[in-house]
């Protein structure tokens, strides 16, 4: 990170945290298609023919991993929950660099007036 003032930085998270408050609902996973037999007997993909496509959420929860069918219509609200899933880390990720500068800055007033015990 550049040499900031610490006024820079105060200004990044709060403009950071305006972010965090504004986003949507999201959710963490992984969305996947996969081709797959139906089960029906009397249907061409028991056979030869080609199978079924079908989209899938991954999420693992406590531990257990959740594989749940995505309806068509589901898949693109889906996929934005987990894009914001993405950028909620994103955005934690470059507030943890501005809190940690402003962890690093001097406080008001500075070291320079401080002595050192025993010396």
């Amino acid at each position: 990170m550049k040499a900031s003032t610490r006024l820079d930085l105060e200004r990044r998270r709060a403009a950071l945290l305006g972010r965090l408050q504004a986003l949507p609902n999201l959710m963490r996973g992984s969305v996947y298609e996969r081709w797959h037999k139906c089960g029906r007997a009397a249907c061409g993909c028991a056979g030869a023919g080609p199978k079924h496509l079908t989209r899938q959420l991954t999420v693992t929860l406590g531990g257990r991993t959740h594989t749940r069918y995505v309806r068509v219509e589901e898949v693109e609200q889906v996929r934005a929950q987990i894009a914001t899933y993405h950028e909620l880390w994103a955005i934690v990720n470059a507030l943890t660099a501005v809190n940690l500068a402003l962890l690093r800055r001097e406080p008001a007033g500075g070291r320079a007036g401080r002595k050192r015990r025993g010396a």
